[in-house]
């Protein structure tokens, strides 16, 4: 009886481990998905980050050329034009920060 309960311990052992192995392994692939579908998002959120900056940069270039072109309209304005006042304020509002920082408002 002691050779039979020590053959039936064992398989029961043999059992766990194969039961755990196959747990482990299944755990193994949903880990290796799910970092597989984080890499995937990390590098979507990187392409879309980039994507970003080159559109920030492409704007401020947008921006700058219409800033220019306000101001080179306001100096060619008459001050007495009525568009003289409206291109003033306009460029008043488009300034850089820092620019109108500096400013007094009264």
């Amino acid at each position: 009886m002691t050779t039979e309960q020590t053959i039936q311990d064992v398989a029961m052992i043999a059992r766990n481990g194969i039961d755990r192995v196959i747990e482990l392994e299944r755990e193994n692939k949903r880990l290796a998905e799910a970092l597989a579908n984080a890499n995937e998002q990390a590098e979507r959120f990187e392409r879309e980050w980039y994507l970003r900056g080159d559109e920030i940069e492409r704007l401020q270039e947008v921006s700058d050329e219409m800033f220019a072109a306000m101001t080179a309209a306001l100096l060619l304005a008459p001050h007495s034009s009525g568009a003289y006042g409206v291109l003033n304020e306009a460029i008043k509002n488009i300034q850089p920060k820092w620019i109108r920082h500096g400013e007094v408002t009264s």
